[in-house]
């Protein structure tokens, strides 16, 4: 190990007291904690270029003062017990004078007072539930992991020297061109490689779509209730954020302000987020057409389109766009995992070189090797395999969830059946959601309130906030009739 000492050949003291001095302010300033070790006396030598005695000296006189301890066939480390002379030394002093306070604080003192809202995300095993239905989890049972390690192997194996290397900003042909290709018959986009620029992800795409569209767009319009991200990220880009409400067939299209020009929306037409409910064709090609009469653009993200569970594929706003106005969002992280941080966006043409040079500025691109797997994985014809299992077994979830509320719960209005990875549910008894939800917390079971579970909702969205959101995609059919019994149990007052 090396660590941060030099010898300045100036300097009036000796070279053993230098390296003596150096080390014991490290230690009392906390750079080196009790038990932490010290380097080998030949490979500090070394460091410093001065002879191995020089060393063995200044460590001798800093374990006879109590700073060092030598553990015989280990090594030489930071006393844990420090002297009690050397502990005096780290209490702080009467601070001197210094020039007239900043109002409001210092620099860095405003900065963390200036806190600002960011999306609720969470890790399952951030609380201790045995069955929890948060949103947009995945099933890691159902990863291909053995299939993307050998993906993972080979490329290492035969492309690894791209590791030292630079990619395109924009992301790998190889990758665009394979998403391109599965978008065509999957959700009806009709796009190229060049029209595709490879992100961290869906937020790390809205990102780079706000740095693009700075000064450009300056009204930011998305659903109510809606996506936090989408609302936190805008209202920090200083857009003027107006909400648009959402009914039973998704956002309502006469709602927007049409006497606006150059303004950004935001919607999720496939599966709503939060509600569930899928944007109606007819008011797909309304929102088209407000978008061409205002020269407005608008983000499509397309969350959960990868689920259809009842009826054929939808096809995307982007699909239906014939005048360049639809800015497409995707991601990888519901059909294989958040942790990949893998998503994209399918933008007009004119606009993929301005979205890589910020890709370029802000991370000069995205990972080689997540993308190189990525586009292995795609092209083999495991991504469609895995697609394909996950669907059977996502939408037997859903149809135990629903079935246990239908049964359990009757006369519950349930949204989001036909597709994704949650429902939307109201009890049929108004303005006990939230009471559910404390109670099943109580029995290890999570439910959540749209704004417990990542939504936005304005102040007077009173009926969405008696919903409850219930992602099933990582919980078992088993966990499911038994968590949906527990909740009945709840309901009828029996755990009083």
């Amino acid at each position: 190990m090396q660590v941060a000492l030099s010898i300045e050949p100036d300097d009036a003291r000796t070279l053993q007291e230098q390296v003596f001095d150096q080390i014991r302010r490290m230690i009392l300033s906390g750079l080196m904690r009790g038990g932490d070790p010290v380097p080998g006396s030949r490979a500090l030598a070394e460091q410093l270029t001065v002879s191995r005695n020089t060393v063995t000296i200044a460590y001798d006189m800093l374990m006879s003062e109590g700073y060092l301890e030598i553990r015989p066939n280990i090594g030489t480390f930071v006393a844990r017990d420090l002297p009690d002379e050397a502990l005096r030394l780290t209490q702080p002093g009467p601070s001197a004078p210094s020039c007239a306070p900043t109002p409001g604080g210092t620099l860095t003192e405003r900065l963390v007072d200036s806190d600002f809202p960011v999306q609720a995300v969470r890790s399952p095993a951030a609380r201790r539930l045995h069955t929890d239905f948060w949103v947009g989890r995945v099933d890691p049972d159902s990863l291909p992991l053995a299939e993307w390690r050998r993906i993972v192997d080979l490329k290492l194996r035969h492309g690894g020297g791209a590791l030292s290397e630079y990619g395109p900003a924009e992301g790998l042909e190889a990758l665009r061109a394979a998403i391109a290709d599965h978008l065509g018959p999957a959700r009806g986009v009709a796009c190229t490689a060049a029209e595709v620029v490879i992100t961290g992800g869906s937020q790390d795409g809205l990102m780079l779509i706000a740095r693009a569209l700075q000064g450009l767009c300056r009204t930011f319009l998305h659903e109510d209730p809606g996506y936090q991200g989408a609302r936190f990220l805008f209202a920090r880009s200083e857009m003027a954020c107006l909400p648009v409400p959402v009914d039973h067939d998704g956002l309502i299209v006469e709602a927007l302000p049409h006497d606006i020009r150059n303004a950004l929306l935001y919607v999720t037409p496939s599966h709503q987020f939060p509600t569930g409910v899928t944007l109606t064709l007819p008011r797909r090609l309304a929102l088209l057409d407000w978008a061409e009469r205002t020269d407005s653009l608008i983000v499509e993200d397309d969350y959960d389109g990868d689920f259809r569970h009842d009826g054929g594929p939808l096809t995307a706003l982007r699909g239906l766009d014939r005048t360049g106005r639809v800015i497409y969002l995707g991601t990888f992280s519901k059909s294989l995992g958040p942790g990949l941080r893998a998503g994209f966006i399918v933008c007009p043409p004119a606009m993929a070189p301005v979205l890589a040079r910020w890709k370029r500025l802000l991370s000069n691109g995205p990972p080689w090797l997540t993308q190189a797997a990525l586009a292995e994985f795609m092209n083999s014809g495991a991504f469609q395999r895995h697609l394909r299992r996950i669907r059977t077994r996502y939408r037997a979830r859903r149809d135990v969830l629903i079935e246990g509320i239908e049964r359990h719960f009757p006369g519950s209005d349930i949204a989001g059946r036909r597709g994704g990875m949650h429902i939307s549910w109201r009890l049929p008894d108004s303005g006990c959601a939230e009471r559910l939800q404390k109670a099943a917390l109580m029995r290890g079971i999570g439910i959540y309130t749209m704004a417990d579970g990542g939504a936005w909702l304005s102040s007077d969205k009173g009926t969405h906030r008696d919903m409850l959101m219930l992602g099933y995609a990582a919980v078992t059919e088993a966990r499911i009739k038994s968590a949906i019994a527990a909740l009945a149990e709840i309901d009828a007052g029996k755990d009083n």
